[in-house]
């Protein structure tokens, strides 16, 4: 039976090298398998885009693209540069792969 700090040092523990890496497989599955994240990483690109000419492009509602691009900004897939789209290093992998 486990004592009450090895129980704390178990529910505080860093997950496992297996567990990171199967958690940021998971999460690049997620992005690279909604048709809409497909869309704007595409339309984003390698030179990025305004906010404006990416709806205008997309044909998307700001709800819509303000959810998608969330995801991908938390994901780690996408920056925002003065009111400027682009994509991180690992979104330019995700194109690549795309």
């Amino acid at each position: 039976m486990l004592d009450d700090d090895e129980l704390d040092d178990l529910i505080i523990a860093r997950p496992s090298e297996r567990e990171r890496v199967k958690a940021e497989h998971e999460l690049i599955h997620k992005a690279a398998s909604h048709p809409v994240r497909r869309q704007l990483i595409k339309e984003i690109g390698a030179f990025g885009g305004t906010k404006a000419n990416l709806l205008e492009s997309s044909g998307l509602d700001e709800k819509v693209f303000k959810y998608h691009t969330e995801f991908l900004i938390n994901g780690e897939f996408l920056n925002i540069s003065e009111d400027k789209y682009f994509l991180s290093d690992k979104g330019l992998e995700l194109l690549a792969n795309i």
